[in-house]
């Protein structure tokens, strides 16, 4: 046992743990701690004990944590294990300093809110996915060669196509999109929405079902997937991430995600395709009633889906052998 001194009237080892309370206030907490410190037994003079400080902080700093809503340390190791990634890789990647993670877990250290969002936003594998492409983007390109790098890529590919079982068929038209986003074509959250309006609509005409069982939205900004929106919204305008996985799409429905990617997605901007879906008949009957720029979350019927896809398929006659006649209903449609 270390020696403590009493530096009021040196006895040593002579104290006793008294119950106090001490009170924190900071930005976004105020609260009280009870807490049992040390006093000497000859005078009664506070003495202090480093070891019963740092449990103190610890649990002050795990108060501090809850009421900032600050990322927990078991939430932080629930990430680490999730994406097998050490402490060390990560807080590289997020570009902190290499013990930084280190810190957060030992308790001695709180994060920022800013820095607590960034660790829990990671749960989804497609900002973690993002950050990669950002880090390599910036001139971090010897992480290309460290098998610990390709090791954690693996695990965010695999969480990306967990989210095809847990949330639908819809994932697997989504990552196809994403996959065949480049540097210098970017997908955006809001062409995303609307391309998978039209895979919808053509795959109905064309393969006779849907391509998956979500229902659409017309909202004040086009057609949206209300499902894909709450996972894609934290993106705003900014570029969806890259991804490189296998779907599980058969031919008939990759013709169709062929189809639309090359005339839509090639050779229009988001804008243009959300006007595109603006000026036909479907979102225009779900939005009846409502003002331009009037908030609604109408479902865009199927049955008016098919209904004017058919009518257009007929009208200019497109089809799997004669796709390029689309460019003639865009013609008349937009000009």
């Amino acid at each position: 046992m270390d020696k403590v001194i009493c530096f009021e009237c040196g006895s040593v080892n002579e104290y006793e743990l008294r119950d106090s309370v001490r009170r924190y206030e900071g930005d976004g907490y105020s609260f009280t701690l009870p807490v049992k410190t040390p006093f000497c037994k000859e005078c009664g003079a506070p003495i202090t004990i480093e070891s019963i400080e740092e449990e103190i902080d610890k649990q002050a700093n795990e108060r501090i944590r809850a009421c900032r809503g600050i990322i927990k340390k078991e939430e932080i190791l629930e990430i680490l294990s999730n994406y097998h990634v050490s402490q060390k890789l990560l807080s590289r990647l997020l570009g902190w300093g290499e013990i930084t993670l280190t810190r957060y877990i030992s308790g001695g250290y709180t994060p920022s809110i800013s820095n607590s969002n960034k660790l829990k936003s990671l749960r989804d594998p497609y900002v973690f996915q993002h950050l990669i492409h950002e880090r390599l983007e910036e001139g971090e390109i010897e992480l290309k060669n460290e098998n610990r790098l390709k090791k954690l890529q693996g695990s965010i590919d695999k969480k990306i196509e967990d989210l095809e079982h847990s949330k639908g068929k819809i994932y697997e038209v989504v990552n196809w999109f994403l996959s065949q986003a480049t540097d210098e074509e970017p997908l955006t959250h809001l062409a995303l929405q609307k391309l998978l309006y039209f895979a919808q609509g053509w795959n109905r005409v064309w393969n006779q079902r849907w391509l998956f069982d979500n229902d659409c939205e017309a909202w004040i900004h086009g057609a949206v997937f209300r499902s894909v929106y709450e996972d894609f919204k934290k993106f705003t305008y900014h570029p969806l991430p890259k991804v490189n996985i296998r779907v599980h799409l058969d031919e008939d429905e990759l013709a169709v995600l062929e189809f639309v990617k090359k005339y839509y997605f090639d050779v229009y901007s988001a804008r243009t395709l959300e006007w595109i879906c603006h000026l036909e008949e479907p979102y225009q009957l779900a939005r009846k009633g409502l003002k331009e720029h009037e908030n609604g979350r109408q479902v865009i019927g199927k049955k008016d889906m098919l209904a004017y896809y058919s009518k257009i398929a007929d009208q200019y006659h497109i089809s799997r052998e004669n796709t390029d006649s689309v460019k003639r209903y865009f013609n008349d449609l937009l000009f």
